[in-house]
C-alpha cells in the first residue's frame, strides 16, 4: 500500500474547489488500485486542504492519473489550487480499541 498526500492552497472559493475535487474523486475512486481517500481542510487556514489517499501501489495511482480522461480533472484542479503531491509509506497505525499496546 502507498499513501499519497496532496496539499492544496486555494486560488478560488472553497465551494468551487470542493465541487471540482469531488468530480475528480468520483473518477479516481473507480480506478483499479484505489482504496480510499479523505479530503481535510485546515482549521487554522481554511484555504489549505490535504487529500490523503490510499492506493494499492504507486504504479496503480500513476496509471489512473496517466489516463487521458484524468487530464481535464488535473487541469481544473490546478486552476483553483496550487498543489504539492507526495508519496509516503505507512510506518505506524493505531486505532482506538486495538488490543495491542
Amino acid at each position: 500500500m502507498i499513501v499519497f498526500v496532496n496539499s492544496f492552497a486555494l486560488k478560488a472559493p472553497a465551494a468551487e474547489f470542493e465541487r471540482i475535487f469531488a468530480e475528480s474523486s468520483d473518477f479516481l475512486r473507480v480506478q483499479p488500485g484505489f482504496l480510499s481517500h479523505r479530503l481535510v481542510r485546515s482549521a487554522k487556514d481554511p484555504g489549505h486542504y490535504l487529500n490523503i489517499a490510499l492506493w494499492e501501489s504507486e504504479a496503480s495511482l500513476r496509471a489512473a492519473t496517466g489516463l487521458p480522461e484524468f487530464g481535464d480533472h488535473a487541469r481544473r484542479l490546478r486552476e483553483v489550487a496550487s498543489t504539492d503531491p507526495q508519496f509516503f509509506q505507512p510506518v505506524l497505525e493505531r486505532h482506538r480499541g486495538d488490543d495491542q499496546p
